[in-house]
């Protein structure tokens, strides 16, 4: 699998991060108050974006794999502009 292109849009919230899913969603990651915002997109990609976005990513993978059964994902590291993004998508 290829890494995603990782691009910054301007939302309602603010400027994000987002990148082209393949399904009809617009996933859009908005940081806020210093800490990294997320999306986790209908088809089960998941990227956080702003500070601390690799830790914020682990813990809610960690999280949701206690409640419920997990996909196995590919993870990555990415920077867009000044933003750090951390991002799991399911393996196929």
């Amino acid at each position: 699998m290829a890494d995603p292109d990782f691009s910054i849009i301007n939302t309602d919230k603010g400027e994000g991060v987002t990148y082209t899913c393949g399904c009809p969603c617009v996933p859009a990651a908005v940081p806020a108050d210093g800490a990294a915002g997320f999306e986790h997109c209908c088809c089960g990609k998941v990227h956080f974006a702003g500070a601390g976005a690799e830790p914020a990513l682990t813990a809610y993978l960690a999280g949701r794999a206690n409640r419920k059964r997990e996909p196995r994902y590919t993870r990555g590291l990415a920077t867009v502009g000044a933003i750090e993004v951390a991002w799991a998508f399911p393996e196929e």
